[in-house]
Formats: C-alpha cells, sequence, structure tokens
C-alpha cells in the first residue's frame, strides 16, 4: 500500500475517533446543561487546542501527525458549529454571544499555548 494511501486511512482512523469523542462530550454537556450545552463545544475547542499544540512539540511520524493532529483534532474540535452557536445566542443575546465568542477565542489560546508548554517542558533533551 503506498504511503499516501496508508496516511489517509491514519487521517480517517483519527477522525472517526475524534468525531466519536466529540459527540460523547456533547451528549454529556446537553445531558448536564441543557440549555447551555454549547459549554461542550467551548469544551472540545479548549482540550482540542491544547492536545494540538502539545502534539504539536512531539516527535512525530507523518503518519502519527495525519492521525493525530489532521484526523482526531480535526473530528474532536468544531469549527462549524461554533458558528451556529454564534448565530443562535446572537438572536437570544447579543451579550451572550459576544461574550461566548472573546471567552472561547481567549480559552482557546490558552489550550494551544498550555499544550505546547507541557509539550516543550515534557520533552527530552
Amino acid at each position: 500500500m503506498q504511503a499516501a494511501t496508508v496516511n489517509l486511512l491514519a487521517v480517517g482512523l483519527g477522525g472517526a475517533l475524534g468525531t466519536g469523542s466529540r459527540i460523547l462530550l456533547s451528549l454529556a454537556a446537553l445531558r448536564l446543561w441543557d440549555d447551555y450545552a454549547f459549554i461542550g463545544t467551548l469544551a472540545a475547542n479548549v482540550l482540542g487546542a491544547a492536545l494540538i499544540g502539545y502534539l504539536a512539540t512531539r516527535d512525530m511520524t507523518a503518519r502519527a501527525k495525519a492521525m493525530w493532529m489532521t484526523g482526531f483534532c480535526g473530528g474532536f474540535t468544531t469549527f462549524s458549529l461554533f458558528s451556529l452557536e454564534i448565530l443562535v445566542l446572537f438572536e437570544r443575546s447579543s451579550m451572550l454571544m459576544l461574550g461566548y465568542g472573546a471567552v472561547s477565542l481567549v480559552l482557546w489560546m490558552l489550550g494551544v499555548w498550555g499544550g505546547w508548554r507541557l509539550g516543550q517542558a515534557s520533552a527530552s533533551p
């Protein structure tokens, strides 16, 4: 099997694992917070940002990067749902929409920075 095909399968497997994890998180958030289930999206994006920041510091094969960074993180995080939630929140309250958008951006950046720092700190010399 060609390397490109194997990498594509790695992305697909990672994406399936990430998407499966994402739906479990979404269902848990919906069960816990109902009207505030968008917190699940916020959590997924923060955790995904932290994970991809951490993974970016690891010495990984191209196949492992394809599976975990492109596939898993891509399947686990979501920007399209975030965009829809911003629109729905705007219809409820412009302040809630602005707050959610601002908090999301700050937490994503803190997540990717924290993952990056953790990865650097735990890297072997």
